[in-house]
C-alpha cells in the first residue's frame, strides 16, 4: 500500500470513531440534563410543599423557634409540623443526584446540629436558616425548570 491509501484509511477509521466517540458523549450529556430536569420536577413540590409549611409558620413570631425537650415528643401544636419536616428530609435523599438537593440537606443537618451545642437540656432550635436555605432551593429550581418570566 502506498502512503496516501494508508492515510485515507486512517482518516476513514479515525472520523469513525471520533464521530462515534462525540455522538455517544452528547447523547449521554443529553440523557444526563434530561434525567435531572424530569428529577427536579419531581422534586419541585415537594420543596415547594416545605415551603409553604415554613412560610405559615414565620408567619407567628413564636413559630420561629422549635423547643425540643429531651426524652419527650413535640408539643401538641408542634407535632405535624415536625412529622412534617422529618418526612421532608428523609425524603430528600431521594433526590441526591440534584446539587441544590444536596446543599440543602446539608443546611438543614447543619442547623439541626447547633441544637447540641449549648449546655441547656431545653434546647430551642432556630428554623429560620432552614426556611432560608428552602427559598434558595425553590429560586434554583424555578431558575433551573425555567418557570420565572
Amino acid at each position: 500500500m502506498d502512503l496516501k491509501t494508508i492515510i485515507a484509511i486512517s482518516a476513514v477509521v479515525v472520523a469513525f470513531f471520533c464521530g462515534g466517540l462525540g455522538g455517544a458523549i452528547w447523547s449521554s450529556i443529553r440523557t444526563h440534563r434530561k434525567e435531572l430536569r424530569q428529577l427536579r420536577t419531581k422534586f419541585y413540590p415537594t420543596v415547594s410543599n416545605i415551603y409553604a409549611a415554613y412560610v405559615i409558620r414565620m408567619d407567628n413570631p413564636s413559630g420561629r423557634y422549635l423547643v425540643q425537650v429531651p426524652d419527650s415528643g413535640p408539643s401538641s401544636e408542634d407535632q405535624k409540623f415536625v412529622d412534617h419536616r422529618t418526612a421532608f428530609v428523609l425524603d430528600l435523599t431521594d433526590f441526591n443526584e440534584l446539587p441544590e438537593a444536596r446543599h440543602l440537606r446539608t443546611q438543614m443537618a447543619n442547623n439541626m446540629f447547633k441544637i447540641g451545642e449549648d449546655s441547656n437540656p431545653n434546647s430551642t432550635l432556630d428554623l429560620a436558616p432552614e426556611a432560608k436555605a428552602i427559598n434558595v432551593c425553590l429560586t434554583t429550581l424555578h431558575k433551573k425548570l425555567k418557570l420565572e418570566n
